[in-house]
């Protein structure tokens, strides 16, 4: 008799942990109420136990679809949070880049020339010279050496403004090639701006300019700004170069010469401003 008693316990047992399992693998209402009929078929002699492992069921049953509700919910929480950061960020790109393009729109209504926006659609890179494709060409009025500009930010505000990019070295209907003042072959015309002394900036190549034909006293310090000096009938007098990293003096001391360091950064160049009338 003991041995029978047993069995059904252990009957009972395989039958709980079947339906179990059952519920944790399908989790629907559906698995759930075969689980009961299953019940009701084979322990339908003892009512106790059944009404028992019944009860035991539907909170199995309750609490495993509530786990799933919980899971879909976080979800759908999570996704919907990576979107909205996704928004702000795109909404604080557009802030930004239409404070720019106001500051730009300013500077060009008060500018003793008129600039024309260009995008930057090309990179030509070689191992002679290096420079920009953009936009504009012939048909929009640019020629040969006619000087590119872009618009820099600062830390201080009022350092903002336009500061040399290069000059067109070739042009076509609608592109132009932009010669950088970075590339070896670039020489234009420059001041201190602090001293005003006078001297050439030449590319050479490399991510600096080279500030040359200074005289051995020349009053230069290390954080000077560069400017254009309007002589070369090229670029207006004012426009910002760079800053002096470094000052050297030149062969035999016979000039000083400065390592600048250029306030364009060539690689992060989207759009250009070309000077269309330099008066």
């Amino acid at each position: 008799m003991l041995l029978k008693e047993k069995h059904r316990m252990l009957r009972l047992l395989i039958i709980y942990l079947s339906i179990s399992l059952l519920l944790l693998i399908f989790r629907t209402g559906r698995m759930v109420e075969l689980g009961r009929t299953l019940s009701l078929y084979f322990l339908a002699p003892n009512p106790r136990i059944v009404s028992k492992l019944l009860s035991e069921t539907g909170r199995i049953g309750e609490s495993i679809s509530q786990f799933v509700s919980a899971r879909e919910e976080n979800r759908i929480l999570r996704e919907r949070i990576t979107s909205l950061l996704q928004e702000r960020e795109k909404l604080q790109e557009t802030i930004s880049e239409s404070k720019r393009l106001k500051r730009i729109l300013n500077y060009q209504e008060n500018a003793p020339y008129e600039l024309v926006s260009a995008r930057v659609v090309g990179w030509t890179p070689s191992l002679f010279s290096s420079g920009l494709l953009v936009d504009k060409g012939i048909n929009q009025g640019f020629q040969k050496d006619t000087p590119v500009v872009a618009w820099q930010e600062s830390e201080n505000p009022q350092q903002n403004g336009m500061a040399v990019v290069g000059r067109i070295s070739e042009s076509a209907s609608d592109m132009s090639k932009v010669l950088l003042i970075t590339d070896a072959n670039s020489e234009l015309a420059a001041m201190v701006q602090r001293s005003r002394e006078k001297g050439v900036i030449a590319g050479t190549g490399e991510r600096f300019l080279l500030l040359k034909y200074l005289s051995p006293t020349a009053d230069l310090e290390t954080g000077d700004l560069i400017i254009t000096s309007g002589m070369g009938r090229i670029f207006p007098a004012g426009l910002v170069i760079g800053s002096v990293e470094e000052v050297l003096t030149g062969v035999g001391g016979l000039e000083k010469r400065a390592r600048v360091v250029p306030r364009v950064n060539m690689n992060q160049l989207e759009d250009v401003q070309i000077i269309k009338n330099n008066l």
